[in-house]
Parts: structure tokens; C-alpha cells; sequence
């Protein structure tokens, strides 16, 4: 696997389908679907993956939402998920691109978390460049492990996070 230069035609497509996918999936949800994640992010270079988050006002619906999707074209990633996040995927028919589910609770931490980390990428391209070079320095560290991979990366994001932003 290896990186990709940032494509936004093609990720865009991608994530406006995907989002009316959602919407017709849950009609009887009150949501919002962003795009999130290194495609989402001008120069960020990416894995042919699309990140989506679904945000829900109320927490109990987060599980629930999942397990509906799972019936649909999607599969729970219980390794990734945890109480407030639970992730999902599919394999888009476009290119052949991987499209990554988060859903969470609206404001939560991990909704707040993801938007901090987004906004220091969006105003920085020299930090845009640092995290393209240590993403691509750690997947070969790491040998293609993509579990090993996805802990460092989560661990530097936070630390990324912790570093320049208060959480309560």
C-alpha cells in the first residue's frame, strides 16, 4: 500500500456520494455527515481511503446507527471502535477506494478532538508536511502492519492535540 498525492475531484465525489448513501440508510436520524480525515485536507497525501464522520446528537444512537449500517454495505471494526467512536467500512465501487465510518456523539470528545487536529492540518501547510513525512516514515517502520500503524498515528494525533489545545 502507499500513499496517494491528494486527489479532492475524486475524494470529493466520493464522500458527496457516500454522504447521500448515508442519508438514505437513516432517514429516521437527525445527523451530520462531514468529511474528515487526510482527504480531506489540501496536500495532505492519503492512503486510497475515505474518512467520514456521522455525528449524532444523542449518544445512546451511536451503537444503534452502527449496527443498522451493518445490515447495509458496511462492516463494524470492533479492534477500532471503542464506547464513543464506533468505525465501520466498505470497499466504494468508485476506483476501488476504502470509505471509513466514524460515528459519534455531536461535541463529543472525540468529534472535538477530531476537529482540533483538522483545524492545526487546514492552517499549516509546513504541519501538513510533517505529518505526510511521518506517516509515510511509519508505515515502512512498521512494515505494513496496519494495527501497529493505526496505534503510533493515534498516539501522535493526541499527542498533537494535547500539546496545542485544553479539553475539559
Amino acid at each position: 500500500m502507499s500513499y496517494l498525492e491528494y486527489k479532492p475531484a475524486i475524494w470529493d465525489k466520493i464522500f458527496v456520494n457516500e454522504k447521500a448513501n448515508l442519508h438514505f440508510h437513516l432517514p429516521q436520524y437527525k445527523f451530520n455527515v462531514e468529511h474528515i480525515g487526510a482527504t480531506s485536507v489540501p496536500n495532505c497525501r492519503s492512503f486510497r481511503n475515505v474518512d467520514i464522520m456521522i455525528s449524532l446528537h444523542d449518544f445512546k444512537d451511536i451503537h444503534t446507527v452502527a449496527l443498522l449500517l451493518a445490515t447495509k454495505e458496511y462492516k463494524i471494526i470492533k479492534e477500532r471502535s471503542t464506547p464513543d467512536c464506533m468505525v465501520l467500512a466498505k470497499t466504494h465501487k468508485y476506483q476501488k477506494v476504502g470509505v471509513t465510518i466514524r460515528i459519534v456523539q455531536y461535541a463529543g470528545r472525540w468529534f472535538n478532538r477530531c476537529h482540533a487536529f483538522l483545524t492545526l492540518l487546514r492552517e499549516s501547510y509546513d504541519r501538513v508536511i510533517k505529518y505526510n513525512n511521518f506517516r509515510e516514515e511509519l508505515f515502512v517502520k512498521v512494515n505494513g502492519n496496519i494495527a501497529q500503524y493505526n496505534q503510533i498515528k493515534g498516539n501522535y494525533i493526541n499527542s498533537i492535540i494535547d500539546d496545542n489545545f485544553k479539553f475539559e
